[in-house]
C-alpha cells in the first residue's frame, strides 16, 4: 500500500511539473531574452463594456522575470472604492523550471485606505511576492467591477526592458456608444466585428523583442508601444458626460464645480478689504496667492467623483485644507470676490511630460491649476504649493496643454515654457586655506525657480544629517566636519548663507604643492547617457542658469604655480564661460564660471553635440590649480 501511495504521488508531482513546464524560465525564446528583464509569455485581456457606467475588467497575465532588474514585476496593486471594485485575484509563484511554489488569493493582499482620512470610501489592495531566486514566473488572474466609467483602460503592449512572447487585449462595448482608439509607438491595428448589439475590438502581438531604456525621456512608458482608448459617453456617480471631445468633457467638468464657489458675503468683503490698496489685478492676485500659501495646505483626494468635483469654498475656507481641485476652487472664489476672472485648468503634473493630443480627447488629468487671463499675458497660478513663486508654475506642469474649464466647455490651452533666468543657482564663496589644507569656506547661495523649491525641501525643516546628505550629495560640496546653514523663507531676496569647516581642501597635495579644484563645489556633476543609437529626445529638468565666484585666500608664503586656462564654449542651446585671476597683493586666486541651458528639451539629433559639450563642463573640474610653498 505504501508503495502504491509513493508511486501515486510521484505520478502527481511528474504530471504537476509537466502541467507548467510550458512556462519554465527555459522555454523562452533566446531572441526574447536579448536586454529583457521580464518576458510576458501568455496575456489575455478582456474588457466588456456593458453599458456608460457597468463594465468589467478581466486579465489573464503569464509573466518570468528574468532577473532581479524587472522584480517591480513582483508587486500586484490595484485600486477600489465605490466606482471600481476588485472582485477576485489569485496568483500563483512558479520556481525557473515551472514548478508551483506557492499560490495567492485576495484574502492575501494587504488592504490600505487612500484619501489621508478624510474621504472613507477609497482603498487600495496590494502585495509583493516575496522571492529572491530568479529566473522566476507569475500566473496572474484578477478581476475588476466597474459601476462608473470616465477612463477606459490603455492596452500597455509592453514596458521598458520586457519582452513580449503572446498578449491580446479584447474590448467588447454596446455599438451605439462604441469607443475611440489610438495606437502609439505602434502599428498595430485592431480586428474588429459586430454581433448583435456589440462590437469587438481585438489587438494581438507575438514575439515582440525588448526595447531597451533610454535614460533622461519623457514619461518612459509613454514611449512605449501601447494602445489609447477613450469612451465618447460614460456616467459617474450619476453625472452624465460626453468625452467625444475636449469642449464637451470641459463643460461636463464644470458642471460639477458651479455651485461649489460659494464663499460667505462676509468673506468676500474680507478678500475686497485684503486688497483694498491696490488697483492693479495683477497685484491683487499676488496678495490672494500669498494669503493662500500662508494660511493653507495641502491634502490628497483623487477618489471617485471627488476626484473631480471639488470641496465647496466655504468648506475649504474654514478647514484650510484641500486638494489641487479644492484650493484651485477656492482660490477662484476668492478672486471672484475681487472682481477677477479666473479659470481652473485640468493637467497631467509630471516632469517632462508631452502636451495632451488636441484630435484625442480622454481624461488623462491628476491635477488642477488656475489661469487668470490678462491683456497681454496669462497668470498661472499653483494653488498647492506654499513655496512657489506668484505666476510660476514650475517644471512639473509647464510647456504642456492644460484643459481650461469655460462657461463654453474645454479649451486645451499651452502652458508657459519656464526661461533658464527663472532657475537660478548663484555662488559666491570665500575659502581660507591654511597651509597644511585645511580651512573654512563662507558660501552665499541665491536660488530662484526649480533651485529654490530644491532649497527648500532638503533645508528648511530637515535634521542636521539630511541637510549634511543634501549639501554633499545633491549640491556635490567637499564633506565638512562642522557646518551651519541660515537660509530666510520668507524673504526670498536674502541669500542663503552657508559656513563649512573642512578638514581637507585640497584634491591632494605633494610636497610643496597643493592641488585645489577649481571651486570647493561641483558646478555639473551629471554625465549624459550614451549618445550611440538613442531614438528618443533627452530632457534635463528645466532650463537654468548657474553662476559661481570663488575666492580662494592663500596661505602666507604660498603662490600660484598653474591656473587652468578661461574657457569660452558655446552650443545650440546655451554656454559655459570660466576666468582664473590672481592678485599677489591680496594673495587670492578668483575662480568664475557661469553655465547656462536655454532648453531643457534636447532633440535626439543634437543629443550628441549636447552630451560632448557637458562632457567637457564636467572635465573642467578635473582641472586643478595648483599652488605652491616658496
Amino acid at each position: 500500500m505504501k508503495i502504491l501511495t509513493c508511486l501515486f504521488l510521484s505520478f502527481l508531482f511528474v504530471h504537476a511539473h509537466a502541467q507548467n513546464k510550458m512556462y519554465a524560465a527555459f522555454s523562452v525564446p533566446a531572441e526574447l531574452k536579448k536586454n529583457a528583464h521580464s518576458v510576458i509569455r501568455d496575456e489575455l485581456i478582456e474588457f466588456e463594456v456593458r453599458s456608460t457606467d457597468k463594465a468589467f475588467y478581466n486579465v489573464h497575465k503569464v509573466i518570468t522575470i528574468l532577473d532581479e532588474a524587472g522584480k517591480n514585476e513582483l508587486l500586484f496593486y490595484e485600486f477600489s472604492d465605490k466606482f471600481q471594485s476588485l472582485e477576485d485575484v489569485s496568483i500563483e509563484l512558479l520556481d525557473g523550471l515551472g514548478i508551483s511554489k506557492r499560490k495567492y488569493s485576495k484574502s492575501d493582499l494587504t488592504k490600505q485606505a487612500t484619501g489621508e482620512g478624510l474621504v472613507p470610501d477609497g482603498k487600495v489592495y496590494y502585495i509583493t511576492i516575496p522571492s529572491n531566486n530568479f529566473p522566476l514566473t507569475l500566473i496572474v488572474d484578477y478581476k475588476i467591477k466597474y459601476n462608473g466609467l470616465l477612463n477606459y483602460r490603455n492596452y500597455q503592449v509592453q514596458l521598458p526592458a520586457q519582452a513580449v512572447e503572446n498578449s491580446t487585449f479584447i474590448a467588447k462595448i454596446p455599438a451605439d456608444l462604441d469607443l475611440r482608439y489610438k495606437p502609439r509607438n505602434t502599428t498595430i491595428a485592431p480586428v474588429i466585428s459586430t454581433d448583435g448589439k456589440f462590437k469587438t475590438y481585438t489587438w494581438s502581438v507575438k514575439n515582440l523583442p525588448a526595447l531597451e531604456i533610454e535614460e533622461g525621456t519623457a514619461d518612459g512608458r509613454s514611449y512605449f508601444p501601447h494602445v489609447l482608448l477613450a469612451p465618447n459617453k460614460f456616467e459617474l456617480d450619476g453625472y452624465e458626460g460626453d468625452m467625444s471631445t475636449w469642449k464637451s468633457f470641459g463643460y461636463w467638468y464644470g458642471s460639477l464645480t458651479r455651485a461649489t464657489a460659494n464663499l460667505s458675503d462676509e468673506r468676500k468683503l474680507f478678500f475686497q478689504s485684503l486688497v483694498k490698496n491696490s488697483t492693479d489685478d495683477r497685484e491683487k492676485a499676488k496678495i490672494i496667492y500669498k494669503y493662500l500659501q500662508d494660511n493653507f495646505r495641502y491634502v490628497s483626494i483623487q477618489l471617485g467623483i471627488g476626484g473631480f468635483k471639488p470641496f465647496d469654498a466655504d468648506f475649504v475656507d474654514k478647514k484650510k485644507y484641500g486638494d489641487c481641485k479644492a484650493l484651485s476652487n477656492y482660490t477662484q472664489a476668492c478672486l471672484s470676490a475681487v472682481g477677477i476672472k479666473s479659470y481652473q485648468a485640468l493637467i497631467y503634473r509630471y516632469d517632462n511630460q508631452e502636451p495632451l493630443d488636441p484630435e484625442f480627447s480622454r481624461s488623462s488629468f491628476n491635477h488642477a491649476i488656475v489661469c487668470i487671463p490678462m491683456a497681454k499675458d496669462s497668470i498661472w497660478l499653483e494653488c498647492t504649493s506654499t513655496t512657489n513663486d506668484f505666476a510660476v508654475l514650475g517644471s512639473s506642469t509647464e510647456n504642456r496643454n492644460a484643459l481650461l474649464i469655460t462657461e463654453d466647455g474645454g479649451k486645451l490651452v499651452a502652458t508657459p515654457r519656464s526661461k533658464a533666468s527663472e532657475n537660478t543657482f548663484s555662488s559666491n564663496a570665500v575659502v581660507v586655506l591654511q597651509d597644511e589644507g585645511s580651512g573654512t569656506a563662507n558660501v552665499s547661495l541665491h536660488t530662484t525657480g526649480e533651485y529654490r523649491q530644491d532649497f527648500i525641501q532638503y533645508i528648511l525643516n530637515e535634521t542636521k544629517d539630511e541637510q549634511k546628505k543634501f549639501i554633499v550629495n545633491r549640491m556635490g560640496f567637499i564633506h565638512p566636519d562642522e557646518f551651519e546653514i541660515k537660509y530666510e523663507k520668507t524673504n526670498r531676496d536674502v541669500p542663503a548663507t552657508l559656513t563649512l569647516k573642512l578638514e581637507k581642501i585640497p584634491e591632494f597635495s605633494t610636497g610643496a604643492k597643493m592641488f585645489l579644484s577649481p571651486r570647493i563645489y561641483k558646478f555639473w556633476k551629471y554625465a549624459l547617457p550614451k549618445a550611440e543609437n538613442r531614438t528618443q529626445d533627452f530632457y534635463f529638468a528645466h532650463p537654468f542658469v548657474k553662476t559661481d565666484t570663488t575666492v580662494y585666500i592663500l596661505p602666507e608664503g604660498f603662490v600660484p604655480e598653474t591656473l587652468p586656462k578661461a574657457r569660452n564654449l558655446k552650443f545650440e542651446y546655451g554656454s559655459f564661460n570660466t576666468t582664473y585671476h590672481y592678485n599677489e597683493k591680496q594673495r587670492t586666486v578668483t575662480t568664475t564660471a557661469r553655465l547656462v541651458l536655454n532648453e531643457h528639451k534636447i532633440p535626439v539629433a543634437k543629443f550628441l553635440e549636447t552630451k560632448k559639450f557637458f562632457n567637457t563642463v564636467l572635465e573642467e573640474y578635473t582641472e586643478k590649480i595648483i599652488i605652491k610653498r616658496l
